[in-house]
C-alpha cells in the first residue's frame, strides 16, 4: 500500500469508527471546531473571533469602540483568550496580512520570547525556532526541535516543513512555556499552532497579486465552494519568483533568490453532530544558495594556497549581500575517473538548495451523549536537498552536500466532557511513526567527497487525561498528566569516499576500509551497516489555578512539566544515544482589560529549570578523533517576563506592543566537556589520555536573547467608501549566541586565541528593524489596494553565525538577514 493510500485509509477508518456512535446518537447540534472542554467561567461574555489589525492586536468593537475578544485553542480547545491560563500571542488572518508574515520565519516579530535562526551549514530551508531560551540547532532525523509546530491539529516532526507558507490562515498561536500535557513532546520551549480556514457554505473568490523590487512578483488565489447540503470545498494557491538579493561576483549567480509553489485544498462536510474536514497541501521551493559570508579565517590552520581566496572573498564582504562561493570542485588523481557517474556528477556544482513537503489530514469530530468526540489523523512529508560552499570563496576548503527525506504518520484521539456541572475532561491518545534518512556529505580541500548518512525510524506514544475543577464560579483548578514511550532505531552507513565500495581499501580510516563506522553486520562493497536501536519513557504534567478576579482583571498560575526526546547522534558512530531532555516550570500571570475595553494587558513571569540538558560538546572519541556531538550534559535555569500590551486610544488607531526580558545560566559544575591537550597529564573519567575535563558552566546559552521588543500603530481613515489603513512596526530583537566555548587552561597560548576568535564570531548583535504598511479597501466592490515596506531602512544585519569550523578547519561563516524590500499588493474579492 502506498504512503498516500495509507493517509487514506487510516482517514476512513476514523471516519468509521466515529460514525455509528454519533450517528445513533441523532444529535443535530453543531460542534465547535476544536472539541474538548472549554472551561471558560460560565458568567463569561460572549466569545467572538478578532480579526488583528497590527502585530498582534484585536481589532477595536464596533459597537463599543474597545477590544474584541479572540477565540484560540491553546488548550486544545475553543475559548477566549483573555480566560487562557498559559502565556499565548494570538495572530488573527488580517494581522498576519498587515504585519506581512509569509511564513513561520516571519513571526519572530510578533510575539515576545520567540526567536527563529535562518542559515545554516546544510539546507536554508530551516525554521531554528527557540522561545524562552528553548530550541536546537541541530535537530536532525534521530534530534527533534524543542518547540512544537502543529498545522491544524496536526504535528509537524521536522523543522523544514515549518516552513510551509501561511496562505488562507485563519489563526496563528504562539503558545510560551512547556506544553507537554496536551500537545506532547518536543513542547519544552512551546508550540506554534497554526490554523488554516476551513470551507463554509457560500461561493467566495479572492485573487491577490504583487510585485516589488528585486522583480518579486507573486500571485495567490482562493476559491470556496459549498457543493451541497453541509458539504464544500476550498482551494487555496500561489507561486512567488523573485529575483536573489546579492550576487556571487565571480559567477554572476543570483544569491538567496526565491521560486516558490503552494497549493492546499480541503473539503468539509458537516451534517448536525458528525464534522469531518479532509485536507491536504503541497509546497516546493528552490533557490541558488542561500546568504552566506565569510567573516574571518585562521591562517595557522587554512593552506596557504587557499589563503589568497579567502582574503578576496572578504572583500565582498563590504558589499554585505554577496559572496564568491563556487561549490564543489572537480579533484585531481586516479581515484576520481574510477567513481560511478552519478557520483562524479556531484563534483563541479554550484550551490543550490530545495525543498519539497506535503501532507495529508482528515479530522473527525462529534458527540455522543454528553461527549464529545475528535480523530486527528495526519500525514507529513519532508524533503531538503542543498548545497552549500561554506566557505563562501572560490577556493575549495569546504563544501557540503546535506538532506534529509522522511514521511510523518500520526493518530490522535480525544474524548471530553463534563463528569459534573464543576468537574470537566479531556482525554486521548496519540502514535506517530516517522521513517527516513539523512546525510551529509562533505568536500574539503577540493578533494573526494566523503559520505556521512543515516536512516531512523522514529516512534512515539502517549496517552493523556486533564481535568478541570470549577471550585467556585471564579476559582477553576487544573491537573493533566501525560505519558510518552519513545522507540528510536537508526543505521549509521558511513564511508570516507562516495562512490567507493564499503570494503575497498582506504588509508587512515579507524577501520582500513571505506566503511567508517563500527560494523553490525559483515561489511560488503555494498554494506556498510552501525544498528543502533534505543527505548525511551517520560511523563508530561501540568498544574494550576486561575481566577477570574473582576469581570476584565484574570489572573492565573501553573507549575508544568515536558520532555525533548531522546535520540542518536548521526554523523559520529559509535557514540551513545542520549537520553530526554526535561523540563519543569512555574509561571504566573494576569489578563486584564481596562477603560472600556480600550486597553488590554497580558503579563506572564516564568521560572524554567531544565536537566538532561541536550547539549552540543566537543571532545575525543576513540576510533574517530576530535568530535561535535551532542549529549546529556548540564543543568540550565532560565527566567522572564513577557508583557503584551494593545491600546485604542481613540476608534481608528490600534497599538500593540510586546516586550520580553530573560535570561539564565547552567549550573555550576554541571556542564563539561573533555579537551585532550598532547603532553598535559590529565586524567578524567572516561580514561581519554591527555583529556582535561573544562567546565562550560559559565557559557551564555543559545539562542537566548536578553532583550526583545516589538511594537506597531495602525492608524485607519474613513474616505470614500472604504478605508485607508497606514501601519508602521518596529521590531528588535537583542544580541544572541549561536556559539560559546571555552578553552582548557592546559591549551597553548595559540589555541586559547582561537577559542577567543569562536567564541566572538559566536555572537551576534541584536538589531531593529522598521516594517510600513499603507492600504485603501472599498468596501464596494471588495478590493484592496495596499503598498508594504520591509526593513525598510535597509538595515544590515546577522541573522545567525556559524563559528563553528574556526578551530578544526579555520573558517566563520555569517548569514545575513534580508535587505529592504517594497512593492505593491492588489486584492480583489467577491
Amino acid at each position: 500500500m502506498g504512503k498516500r493510500q495509507l493517509i487514506l485509509t487510516t482517514s476512513l477508518v476514523s471516519t468509521l469508527f466515529f460514525m455509528p456512535a454519533i450517528a445513533a446518537a441523532q444529535l443535530n447540534a453543531p460542534t465547535a471546531d476544536a472539541v474538548g472542554q472549554s472551561g471558560t467561567n460560565p458568567h463569561d461574555p460572549a466569545v467572538t473571533t478578532a480579526v488583528g489589525e497590527a502585530n498582534a492586536a484585536p481589532q477595536a468593537g464596533e459597537a463599543t469602540g474597545g477590544i474584541q475578544d479572540i477565540v484560540v485553542t491553546a488548550r486544545r480547545t475553543e475559548e477566549s483568550l483573555q480566560r487562557t491560563p498559559i502565556a499565548v500571542t494570538a495572530l488573527s488572518s488580517q494581522a498576519l496580512v498587515t504585519a506581512k508574515v509569509e511564513n513561520v520565519r516571519d513571526l519572530q516579530q510578533t510575539a515576545p520570547g520567540l526567536v527563529i535562526g535562518r542559515g545554516s551549514a546544510g539546507s536554508d530551508g530551516f525554521a531554528f525556532i527557540a522561545v524562552r531560551g528553548q530550541g536546537n540547532l541541530q535537530p536532525i532525523l534521530a534530534n527533534d526541535p524543542a518547540v512544537a509546530t502543529y498545522i491544524d491539529g496536526v504535528y509537524v516532526a521536522r523543522p523544514s516543513t515549518g516552513l510551509t507558507d501561511l496562505q488562507d490562515i485563519q489563526r496563528v498561536e504562539v503558545l510560551r512555556g512547556p506544553q507537554g500535557t496536551l500537545f506532547g513532546r518536543n513542547t519544552t520551549g512551546g508550540a506554534i499552532n497554526i490554523l488554516s480556514n476551513d470551507p463554509t457554505d457560500e461561493f467566495t473568490v479572492l485573487v491577490k497579486g504583487e510585485y516589488g523590487n528585486f522583480d518579486n512578483k507573486s500571485v495567490a488565489g482562493t476559491i470556496n465552494v459549498p457543493l451541497a447540503e453541509g458539504l464544500a470545498a476550498r482551494i487555496t494557491g500561489s507561486f512567488r519568483d523573485r529575483d536573489g538579493f546579492g550576487k556571487n561576483t565571480l559567477t554572476r549567480r543570483p544569491i538567496s533568490d526565491t521560486n516558490n509553489r503552494f497549493i492546499r485544498g480541503k473539503i468539509k462536510y458537516d451534517a448536525g453532530g458528525i464534522d469531518i474536514v479532509l485536507a491536504g497541501d503541497y509546497n516546493k521551493t528552490k533557490n541558488k544558495g542561500q546568504q552566506v559570508a565569510i567573516e574571518t579565517f585562521n591562517p595557522a590552520i587554512v593552506p596557504a594556497a587557499f589563503q589568497p581566496g579567502l582574503r578576496a572573498a572578504l572583500l565582498t564582504k563590504h558589499r554585505w549581500w554577496a559572496n564568491q562561493a563556487t561549490g564543489t570542485a572537480v579533484p585531481a588523481g586516479a581515484v576520481f575517473p574510477t567513481l560511478p557517474a552519478d557520483v562524479r556528477a556531484l563534483y563541479g556544482v554550484q550551490p543550490f538548495n530545495e525543498l519539497e513537503t506535503y501532507g495529508f489530514s482528515g479530522t473527525v469530530s462529534g458527540e455522543v451523549g454528553s461527549l464529545k468526540l475528535k480523530s486527528i489523523t495526519g500525514y507529513r512529508h519532508s524533503k531538503n536537498y542543498a548545497l552549500s560552499d561554506t566557505d563562501a570563496s572560490s577556493v575549495p576548503l569546504l563544501a557540503t552536500y546535506a538532506g534529509s527525506a522522511s514521511y510523518y504518520l500520526s493518530q490522535e484521539f480525544q474524548v471530553s466532557g463534563e463528569i459534573t456541572d464543576s468537574l470537566s475532561f479531556i482525554t486521548g491518545a496519540y502514535y506517530g511513526k516517522e521513517h527516513g534518512y539523512e546525510f551529509s556529505r562533505s568536500q574539503i580541500f577540493g578533494g573526494l567527497i566523503r559520505d556521512s548518512n543515516a536512516d531512523a525510524t522514529n516512534k512515539t506514544y502517549g496517552l493523556f487525561a486533564q481535568l478541570y475543577y470549577q471550585i467556585t464560579p471564579e476559582l477553576r483548578a487544573v491537573g493533566g498528566f501525560r505519558y510518552t514511550w519513545d522507540k528510536r532505531d537508526t543505521i549509521l552507513h558511513n564511508a570516507q569516499v562516495l562512490g567507493l565500495p564499503y570494503n575497498a581499501a582506504v588509508a587512515g580510516t579507524p577501520t582500513g576500509i571505506n566503511c567508517t563506522v563500527t560494523p553490525t553486520d559483515p561489511v560488503t562493497a555494498t554494506t556498510c551497516n552501525q544498528a543502533q536501536n534505543a527505548k525511551f519513557n517520560y511523563p508530561a504534567w501540568n498544574a494550576g489555578l486561575d481566577y477570574q478576579v473582576t469581570d476584565k482583571l484574570f489572573v492565573y498560575v501553573a507549575t508544568r512539566g515536558a520532555a525533548k526526546a531522546g535520540g542518536w547522534n548521526l554523523r559520529a558512530g559509535g557514540l551513545p544515544a542520549f537520553s530526554p531532555e526535561k523540563v519543569r516550570d512555574v509561571e504566573g500571570g494576569l489578563k486584564v482589560d481596562l477603560f472600556d475595553r480600550r486597553v488590554r494587558f497580558n503579563t506572564a513571569l516564568f521560572h524554567t529549570w531544565k536537566s538532561d540538558n541536550q547539549a552540543i560538546v566537543n571532545s575525543f572519541v576513540p576510533g574517530i578523533g576530535v568530535t561535535q556531538y551532542i549529549q546529556n550534559n548540564g543543568a540550565v535555569r532560565i527566567w522572564g517576563i513577557e508583557n503584551e500590551l494593545t491600546v485604542v486610544p481613540y476608534e481608528g488607531l490600534t497599538v500593540s506592543a510586546n516586550m520580553s526580558l530573560q535570561d539564565g545560566k547552567y549550573k555550576k559544575g554541571s556542564f563539561n566537556e573533555v579537551q585532550v591537550v598532547a603532553g598535559s597529564g590529565c586524567t578524567n573519567p572516561s580514561g581519554v589520555v591527555n583529556g582535561c575535563v573544562v567546565d562550560l558552566s559559565g557559557l551564555p546559552l543559545l539562542q537566548l536573547p536578553k532583550s526583545q521588543f516589538n511594537i506597531s500603530a495602525t492608524q485607519r481613515f474613513p474616505i470614500g467608501n472604504g478605508n485607508l489603513a497606514v501601519t508602521g512596526a518596529y521590531a528588535f530583537v537583542g544580541s544572541q549566541h549561536f556559539d560559546a566555548v571555552k578553552a582548557a587552561d592546559q591549551q597553548s597560548a595559540a589555541t586559547k586565541a582561537a577559542y577567543a576568535v569562536e567564541n566572538r564570531f559566536g555572537k551576534i548583535p541584536g538589531y531593529g528593524l522598521f516594517n510600513g504598511r499603507i492600504a485603501y479597501k472599498l468596501d464596494e466592490p471588495n478590493l484592496e489596494v495596499a503598498v508594504y515596506g520591509r526593513n525598510l531602512l535597509n538595515k544590515k544585519y546577522i541573522a545567525r553565525r556559524f563559528p563553528d569550523l574556526y578551530r578544526s578547519l579555520g573558517i566563520s561563516d555569517a548569514y545575513v538577514g534580508e535587505p529592504g524590500t517594497f512593492g505593491m499588493e492588489i486584492t480583489f474579492g467577491f
